[in-house]
């Protein structure tokens, strides 16, 4: 069987996708499923020919070790800057190692830094949607394209050719 390719970038960079609607689950008996490309997002189907079940996420996250700060977005200027390590990272979201707590839901904005002789990547604004050991789950929610571009290549550098 060849590889299955997104059909907006070709890569083969894939993922089972969850279900969204009840077309998906009719089409699940035809064994086509839902689909992401880890790199641009396009959501698509796919023959894959037996039940597999789908992942909590939507986007493969790749180890990383960056240094990162980020900022309550409330007021950003009149705040210190927060200290902590990018974990792992994805196109749409990040772990950051940190002492901090944060309540869910909170803004912030974010910096990193992948690698010692790059400019740092800025994501305007970030959201925290879970709490690990030590450290904050944040969602991207506004970032620039340049900044989102920056960001694929990174995760493409670190993620797998993996066939669903």
């Amino acid at each position: 069987m060849p590889q299955r390719r997104c059909p907006r970038c070709r890569t083969t960079k894939l993922r089972l996708a969850p279900f969204r609607s009840r077309v998906d689950r009719l089409l699940e008996v035809l064994a086509l499923y839902p689909v992401r490309c880890q790199l641009c997002g396009h959501r698509f189907r796919a023959w894959l020919g037996r039940y597999r079940k789908s992942q909590r996420r939507n986007y493969e996250r790749v180890p990383v070790r960056c240094p990162a700060w980020f900022r309550l977005e409330r007021e950003p200027e009149a705040q210190q800057p927060e200290h902590g390590t990018i974990a792992n990272l994805s196109i749409r979201g990040c772990l950051i190692r940190t002492g901090r707590r944060l309540p869910l839901g909170t803004p912030v904005s974010l910096e990193f830094q992948p690698s010692p002789s790059t400019f740092p990547i800025t994501i305007d604004c970030a959201i925290v949607r879970s709490h690990a050991r030590a450290g904050l789950g944040l969602r991207f929610v506004n970032l620039l394209r340049s900044e989102e571009r920056r960001i694929r290549r990174l995760v493409d550098l670190h993620l797998y050719n993996a066939p669903l």
